[in-house]
């Protein structure tokens, strides 16, 4: 399956670098400057928005009940429907 998938995947990328490459020297310059500009301000605003992240709780493991630094899931039963529905 992955196959015809990396040839799909390889003929675009080589059709973009031939539509890339046919475009002028100022152009592809410009191009690159603002992909460039882009990422940086995609990256300052993760930075940014990561300021206020704050980790999940340390989750204890099924056998580590005896543990007091970590939360204690709860399990919960799974619960069978009372009726069916046929559609």
């Amino acid at each position: 399956m992955i196959g015809p998938v990396a040839r799909t995947d390889a003929a675009a990328a080589r059709a973009g670098s031939r539509l890339f490459q046919a475009l002028p020297t100022q152009v592809q310059l410009a191009l690159l400057v603002l992909g460039l500009l882009v990422a940086l301000v995609g990256c300052g605003v993760a930075l940014v928005d990561q300021q206020s992240y704050q980790p999940s709780p340390s989750i204890c493991r099924a056998d580590e009940v005896h543990r007091t630094d970590c939360v204690h899931p709860v399990r919960v039963a799974p619960t069978a429907p009372t009726e069916w529905v046929a559609r």
